[in-house]
């Protein structure tokens, strides 16, 4: 049986989750340690990350973080954005 890594597999996804039973703030190392392994997916997508209670101030909002490899590709999603909004 080959494994991950030797084979292409479509979904490729896992899950981790920390949670702060008392409600104190905690770094995000543990989080962003526990999905290094998923930084390269044999399905080639990379790792994402979701958070919640982030920013108390804003609970009855959510917040959408993006990364961009580029400028441009920024300035495009921002116009997109806009222009679906």
């Amino acid at each position: 049986m080959k494994l991950e890594g030797q084979v292409r597999i479509p979904s490729g996804c896992a899950i981790s989750a920390a949670i702060s039973k008392d409600g104190n703030k905690m770094s995000g190392e543990m989080i962003t340690n526990s999905m290094k392994p998923m930084h390269d997916r044999s399905n080639g997508l990379g790792g994402g990350f979701a958070g919640y209670g982030i920013y108390p101030e804003y609970k009855d909002f959510y917040a959408f973080h993006m990364f961009f490899d580029s400028r441009g590709t920024r300035k495009e999603c921002e116009a997109f954005l806009k222009r679906a909004l």
